[in-house]
């Protein structure tokens, strides 16, 4: 991936993704993560937020992370 991705997680917060050399940086709404494994990242960022956190399985998160790592980084 080049440049940046732009999308929305299950709960309508803007998530913003980005390269930065051999990391991943995540923004989610107001919360950021830095991984090298863009999972990691991901879900660092989307569950920062402790209410979200309680409900990440009802909304279905996993199987979002693992889509949207998939459509950014393919070769992953």
């Amino acid at each position: 991936m080049e440049g940046e991705w732009h999308s929305y997680a299950p709960d309508g917060r803007e998530v913003l993704v980005r390269r930065q050399g051999d990391a991943w940086l995540v923004r989610c709404g107001q919360s950021e993560a830095h991984s090298t494994n863009l999972d990691v990242a991901l879900a660092q960022a989307i569950r920062a937020d402790v209410d979200v956190a309680g409900h990440a399985n009802e909304l279905g998160y996993a199987t979002w992370i693992r889509t949207a790592a998939d459509t950014i980084d393919p070769e992953a």
